[in-house]
């Protein structure tokens, strides 16, 4: 099942929207690179679930820097100064992009709840989707970090 042009461009849209607004970084969508580079040997993944009209997930992975480089951004503080805010401020860095891309959709379909975020920190570990899915996956580089954002629709 194929994720339809409107809902990867609003995904896209909110992505940059929470960066630029929330964290002070700007994000800029890559051409492809959708699998997360055999460097990240740490990395985090920020879920948030939802459902309603439509189910499934958005999931923020990146690398344990990038995601520290996040939180220095939303916190207004040094990289050097983060210490361990980090899972919440990607957790929220996940609620603001899922919060966005469904109050955006709310304008055009009926409205879909969200779950609190999850954040899962760690090394060789992978995200795996139940066969009956779409997924989607939005590739931004944040200066030299890649920051991929993914969208997984289930069985709609």
């Amino acid at each position: 099942m194929p994720i339809s042009e409107l809902l990867t461009s609003t995904l896209v849209a909110s992505t940059v929207e929470a960066f630029e607004m929330m964290i002070g970084r700007s994000v800029e969508l890559q051409p492809s690179g959708p699998e997360p580079p055999a460097n990240w040997t740490r990395h985090v993944a920020a879920t948030v679930a939802f459902g309603g009209h439509r189910r499934g997930v958005v999931c923020i992975h990146t690398s344990a820097d990038a995601a520290t480089e996040i939180a220095a951004g939303m916190l207004g503080i040094d990289r050097g100064e983060v210490n361990g805010e980090m899972p919440d401020a990607m957790g929220e860095v996940a609620n603001l992009v899922a919060g966005s891309f469904w109050t955006k959709l709310a304008a055009v379909e009926p409205t879909t709840a969200i779950t609190v975020p999850t954040v899962t920190v760690g090394s060789e570990f992978s995200t795996r989707h139940p066969s009956a899915t779409a997924r989607h996956v939005c590739p931004f580089k944040m200066g030299d970090e890649l920051v991929l954002v993914e969208l997984v629709l289930m069985g709609n």
